[in-house]
């Protein structure tokens, strides 16, 4: 019968575990962010199911930049740059860019907040990329003519949380913003690429202490952190992962099971980055007053 057939389809779908983000986990919500109802932000504070609406707007304790909060030069985000294992996630800057001073307090504040065994996940494209590069002192290019057709396969040495992601990723018409493989920094590895490009990487950024006393810390590449470490100044490291797809497009993709994964790789049940050095929290600590210079 009808109800028979229906209740034997039933049985055969799989189950629906619900969803929560990680407890460590900080969503980016300040002006860059296209907060409107089909725009990238939502679409991401839909996909990693975070906020109520309050006032008519969405709330939620982890949102970062919200409710016009300068998050950056606030007392809250130097806190947090100052600690260890969490996640900021940041939605496609498509209504402004953060520009600061690269070299004074929030710029440092900034790379701090990585290299104290801390996860920026950026998303989108050429902005991000530009982010990466301005505020981590990287020269990360676009694909040749900014555009890539892929498809972008998965490499075998993903995190853990990342293993059970889409094993090919597509270009979406023109919404994936790949980078050359060959201008991708020392530390970096690819996620998802082409023989010649990627959509999805992660570099792993290391800081140690400066030589000169009082000065800020100093950005290391990751294999030169042994000598630095045997002149007694050890590293401490953390990871920026770039995920090149714009998000606009209002239905579920499979970008969105990657922006979850890349949510839980620091998450508390996930070992497998951990800060490479244990008193990484302690050697980078912002030098100077809570919000003052940019």
């Amino acid at each position: 019968s009808g109800e028979a057939s229906e209740l034997l389809l039933k049985s055969h779908l799989a189950a629906h575990e619900p969803y929560s983000p990680p407890s460590n986990m900080y969503l980016w919500w300040g002006d860059t962010t296209n907060h409107r109802f089909a725009g990238s932000g939502e679409h991401i504070r839909h996909t990693l199911q975070m906020g109520t609406i309050e006032g008519g707007e969405w709330r939620d304790p982890m949102f970062m930049g919200n409710n016009g909060v300068a998050a950056f030069r606030s007392q809250r985000f130097r806190r947090i740059s100052e600690s260890c294992c969490s996640t900021i996630v940041f939605p496609p800057f498509e209504w402004d860019f953060p520009v600061y001073n690269t070299h004074k307090i929030i710029g440092q504040r900034l790379r701090n907040y990585v290299a104290n065994g801390n996860m920026l996940v950026l998303t989108g494209g050429i902005m991000e990329i530009e982010f990466i590069n301005r505020y981590y002192f990287f020269n990360i290019e676009p694909a040749d003519g900014n555009y890539s057709p892929g498809p972008f396969n998965m490499l075998p040495d993903v995190p853990a949380a990342m293993k059970e992601c889409p094993r090919v990723l597509p270009q979406k018409g023109i919404a994936v913003t790949a980078v050359k493989k060959e201008s991708l920094p020392s530390g970096a590895q690819v996620l998802w690429g082409t023989p010649r490009s990627s959509a999805v990487f992660q570099i792993k950024f290391c800081e140690a202490e400066n030589s000169m006393e009082g000065m800020p810390p100093v950005k290391v590449l990751p294999r030169d952190c042994p000598a630095s470490e045997k002149a007694g100044r050890p590293c401490s490291c953390g990871h920026v992962m770039y995920i090149g797809y714009n998000f606009q497009e209002q239905y579920p993709t499979r970008y969105d099971q990657v922006l979850r994964a890349a949510a839980e790789v620091m998450a508390p049940n996930y070992s497998a980055l951990k800060p490479a050095h244990p008193h990484g929290t302690k050697l980078h600590a912002s030098t100077g007053g809570g919000g003052g210079g940019e």
